[in-house]
């Protein structure tokens, strides 16, 4: 599985080093910027007052999810099912009377904390500063918000390599833009230590992220080419991290740990390779990840390495008797959790469909998935299906 991983891998490198230059977009006709209180149908309530643009919007989960566990036991199968508000969220964000200044905060009103509090400075038209809380930049999949996921969660190896959000201080800059070596880069100093926690001395992660982006355009981070965009448009990135934490994992919970581990003192690394592909309502993204741990107490090293693949097309775009709304895709994860041990590999297949009524601010998606976990309850399986209503007001 692996192996076919890398293979996926491969195809989308050769994708991303034939794509042609995505050509210039001709300059659309400016919206309505009449100042005072509106609402836009891309971010909801909107305020504008010279240079002050401020915007405050609703978001909601609805999600209906049965699992069922089958063991390679006696024992009856297991089965769970729920229906519930999967999220809510208040967010909004914007500038006040400088331009160069823009913040954004939002709060989940289920479980009721803050998850992103941030203030990003741009120094030029290349250069930006960040401060705060937010969700590090290092992979495609994490970054992109649930909201404009393809599928309704995240892969199986997000559990696994995700940094999650961090309070931290990020600069990144992007160079060479619009021509064949447009890149962007990110150096961030993150806490370590999860969500809504300080950083302490003996804890920090050193986050490294080169972004190519061979089209001369930066492909946005959101799932599905809503775009059904007439040229390619790619990307490839490689991601690095290094330093010490108390945690081994990081989650939308904090600082927590992966199975086998507890509280200590560990020093963590973690490569990514990362490639992203959108053109004619096709869309293409891949991770592949390594992570080293070592715990600073007994000396211990475990390595992980897992990843994804993930595929998805309006097929109207192929067949005009689809109904242009809907769009199908598959992923295929696998993580082995410990390099040096067997029968422990953790395995996804995920079928998916999307109604898009409009956008993904409202859209109804169900998905199925098969998902292997060698060490689960003495080996078992599980089949989950799940149905979700995404709205953003």
């Amino acid at each position: 599985m692996i192996r076919s991983l890398i293979v996926a891998m491969g195809l989308a490198l050769a994708l991303l080093l034939l794509s042609p230059p995505a050509r210039s977009a001709a300059p659309s006709e400016e919206s309505d910027q009449s100042e005072g209180f509106a609402y836009e149908r891309d971010r909801g309530l909107v305020y504008r007052q010279g240079d002050t643009d401020l915007w405050l919007g609703l978001r909601g989960q609805f999600r209906y999810n049965n699992t069922s566990t089958e063991l390679d036991t006696d024992e009856p199968s297991l089965t769970d099912e729920s229906l519930s508000v999967n999220r809510a969220r208040i967010k909004g964000g914007g500038t006040v009377a400088v331009p160069w200044l823009d913040a954004y905060g939002e709060y989940n009103l289920v479980g009721s904390q803050w998850l992103d509090y941030r203030a990003t400075v741009t120094v030029s038209g290349w250069l930006d500063i960040r401060l705060g809380q937010w969700k590090s930049e290092f992979s495609r999949e994490r970054v992109n918000s649930s909201g404009k996921q393809q599928l309704i969660e995240r892969s199986i190896s997000n559990y696994w390599f995700t940094l999650d959000r961090q309070r931290g201080l990020s600069t990144s800059a992007r160079f060479g833009a619009g021509s064949r070596l447009d890149s962007t880069f990110w150096v961030q100093a993150l806490s370590g230590l999860g969500l809504n926690r300080a950083t302490e001395r003996g804890n920090g992660l050193l986050l490294l992220r080169w972004q190519w982006n061979p089209n001369g355009e930066v492909l946005p981070f959101s799932g599905s080419d809503l775009k059904r965009r007439a040229e390619r448009l790619s990307s490839l990135a490689l991601a690095y991290v290094s330093g010490d934490s108390r945690c081994t994992r990081f989650s939308s919970d904090g600082c927590g740990q992966l199975p086998g581990f507890a509280d200590g003192d560990y020093d963590l690394e973690q490569l990514m390779f990362e490639s992203a592909v959108q053109h004619r309502g096709l869309s293409w993204e891949q991770e592949l990840h390594y992570k080293r741990i070592r715990d600073e107490r007994t000396g211990e090293v475990t390595r992980l390495v897992g990843g994804y693949a993930q595929l998805g097309s309006f097929l109207n775009e192929w067949w005009p008797s689809v109904p242009a709304p809907l769009e199908l895709a598959a992923r295929l994860a696998i993580v082995d959790p410990n390099t040096d041990r067997s029968g422990d590999t953790n395995r996804e297949l995920t079928l998916g469909a999307n109604w898009f009524i409009s956008g993904h601010r409202n859209k109804v998606s169900l998905d199925l998935s098969w998902l292997e976990d060698d060490d689960l309850l003495d080996g078992g399986n599980q089949t989950r299906l799940r149905l979700q209503w995404e709205l953003s007001l």
